[in-house]
């Protein structure tokens, strides 16, 4: 009965995990604190224009006006997919997808390897890849569009060396859609080279001198060494590639106008032309939720798929 009053001391003593767990719980307050900014940020201009998007997908909504007048309900998703124009935008955008994505990820690796040895003047020609990935779009598919112009672009000059009539790149099928993703193309190569440039560097390089002096020639220890080691990295570029070109739609705009007759006519294109242009915002809302679930369902496709093959490699 003596010692009462010391026990309390004792037992600060003997438990500092209080002290411990009052130090974590000011820390996590303090992290709340750091993320709220962003948090409200993204909740201000993401989460609650996409609650928008999907209250709108089911109203008659115009974006002129601004009016909501009714509800209904399913028809807008009805009209979305029985309309043959959406149709048509949604066959655009996966030939945009399958071609642009690995063609620039292929690009990018082939330039990574080549410039992975130091030599003279690599800084600079790795400048000159990634160039067009920071310029602007918009002025970048103006160049691009009177390069191609069918008379007095520099395309149909060297063209007409050969004897080749004046081709019009960018009025005329199949070309609209080549120029569109040969420009695609060109403006990504940069930022697929760079992030492969990173994923070669972390390769040891032991393993390149163990198959040298088993004779593996530059070719072999790409395919056998380098292409395996950056398979998350592909993973990775995979899934970025895929959601960013679903959104195309600068590209387009600026190029073709979505023509001719459609031709190059992507789901985004589509979107804003029913929304800003006919001023149909539920059925662009609509299309608008189409093309998320239909990103979210490739991402979550891609990362299964890029996660049972790490799992088999790995056993």
């Amino acid at each position: 009965m003596i010692d009462t009053p010391a026990a309390p001391a004792a037992r600060r003593i003997a438990h500092p995990g209080g002290t411990v767990n009052r130090h974590r719980r000011a820390e996590g307050r303090a992290g709340y604190l750091l993320v709220a900014p962003t948090a409200v940020l993204l909740s201000v201009f993401y989460l609650w224009p996409l609650a928008q998007t999907v209250v709108f997908s089911f109203t008659d909504w115009n974006p002129g006006t601004g009016l909501v007048t009714t509800s209904v309900g399913l028809s807008n998703f009805a009209h979305v997919l029985t309309d043959p124009e959406f149709g048509r935008a949604v066959a655009n955008t996966l030939v945009y997808v399958v071609t642009v994505v690995p063609c620039s990820m292929a690009l990018g690796l082939i330039f990574a390897a080549l410039l992975a040895t130091p030599f003279r003047g690599r800084a600079l020609y790795r400048t000159m890849i990634f160039t067009p990935y920071i310029a602007p779009i918009v002025g970048s598919a103006l160049i691009f569009s009177f390069l191609l112009t069918p008379l007095g672009g520099l395309v149909n000059q060297a063209l007409g060396i050969f004897g080749v009539r004046p081709i019009a790149f960018l009025s005329s099928e199949p070309w609209a859609m080549v120029s569109v993703v040969i420009f695609s193309t060109w403006q990504l190569v940069g930022y697929t080279m760079i992030i492969y440039s990173a994923a070669l560097s972390n390769v040891p390089q032991s393993y390149h001198e163990a198959a040298t002096l088993d004779g593996a020639g530059p070719i072999r220890r790409f395919f056998s060494i380098s292409l395996p080691l950056v398979t998350p990295t592909s993973g990775f570029l995979a899934i970025t590639g895929v959601i960013s070109s679903l959104q195309v739609f600068t590209q387009v705009y600026v190029l073709t106008g979505g023509g001719p007759l459609g031709s190059t006519e992507t789901v985004l294109y589509w979107i804003y032309q029913q929304g800003f242009v006919f001023f149909d915002g539920g059925s662009a809302s609509a299309g608008a939720v189409l093309l998320l679930i239909f990103g979210v369902v490739a991402s979550v496709v891609q990362l299964t798929v890029i996660s049972r093959r790490d799992s088999v490699e790995m056993s």
